[in-house]
């Protein structure tokens, strides 16, 4: 099973407390605005060749690549 590394940041913990302390004494509304989100690293591009040397690593058909980068569940 990997891992995953979790950043500890004590000044975000805390807002978000404080923003939820503020919503249960009814002094600010809870929205889905008041949450941030970091955005994932942008994903580097592939070439075709590396491409096609990672699916004959794999072992797979160009379909079966195909409909697991695109998350399908295969039967």
């Amino acid at each position: 099973m990997e891992t995953k590394k979790i950043e500890f940041n004590a000044d975000e913990l805390v807002g978000s407390v404080e923003v939820f302390a503020h919503h249960l004494t009814d002094k600010a509304k809870l929205t889905l605005r008041t949450a941030t989100m970091p955005l994932p690293l942008p994903v580097k591009s592939l070439s075709p060749s590396q491409v096609r040397s990672i699916r004959k690593k794999l072992n797979v058909s160009q379909p079966v690549f195909a409909a697991k980068l695109n998350g399908a569940q295969l039967r």
